[in-house]
């Protein structure tokens, strides 16, 4: 005749054998299950998505050529590229009936649309609701401008729409020379010996992200 110890061990690995789980004696603590120092890592590190902001928007070209002809295909790439402001839980939308308008003109037109703010027939701006861009600029960029054209273009979107969604000039243009210009700077006559750059840097995108400043009001708002 089998002791019963020794038919407790054969049953218990029988059991192990088909897959099971040998029971605790009762009355025995039961270990707590294990935690791997990679999920322990990805509880604490994980930082919460900023709220979603939607910037419902909509595109004029009104200054036509051959030299102008991307300019709807350029906004709306740099809008939703992962590098810009989306980065930041700005979510743009595009709609020919939103209350925000980005334009490009000639001089006089954005000279006009930017009242009471003096663009002198060169300059672009945030007023409002509008993004006014200025048809000059976005055919040659500037003198003072050091990079290619189609990054000078990106700039200019990225630059005037972060004043749409509220952010603005940097007490401090250049942080230092060699390093990126931030996207708020004035790029387009300053760029101080930094690096041209079209991009909000991470603290540009840390500071928007905050969700804290004013938006510019759409029309009917």
């Amino acid at each position: 005749m089998l002791r019963w110890s020794t038919l407790l061990v054969l049953m218990t690995a029988a059991a192990c054998a088909d897959g099971g789980t040998a029971a605790a004696p009762s009355g025995a603590p039961v270990p707590a299950a294990e935690t791997t120092a990679e999920t322990t890592a990805e509880t604490t590190t994980r930082t919460p998505e900023p709220d979603l902001v939607r910037i419902p928007y909509r595109v004029e070209n009104r200054a036509p050529g051959p030299d102008t002809a991307g300019f709807e295909a350029v906004v709306d790439a740099t809008l939703l590229d992962p590098q810009g402001w989306v980065r930041a839980g700005f979510v743009f939308e595009k709609r020919p009936d939103a209350p925000y308008l980005i334009v490009l003109a000639e001089g006089p037109e954005v000279d006009a649309l930017c009242l009471p703010y003096d663009t002198y027939g060169r300059y672009s701006c945030q007023n409002g609701p509008v993004v006014a861009l200025n048809a000059d600029r976005w055919r040659t960029a500037t003198p003072q401008w050091t990079g290619d054209l189609e990054t000078y273009r990106l700039m200019l979107v990225n630059h005037e729409v972060g004043h749409l969604v509220g952010q603005h000039h940097p007490d401090v243009q250049c942080p230092g020379r060699g390093e990126r210009a931030p996207i708020m700077a004035q790029q387009s006559t300053e760029l101080d010996g930094c690096l041209p750059n079209p991009w909000p840097l991470d603290h540009e995108i840390e500071r928007a992200a905050r969700h804290d400043l004013k938006i510019a009001p759409g029309y009917g708002e």
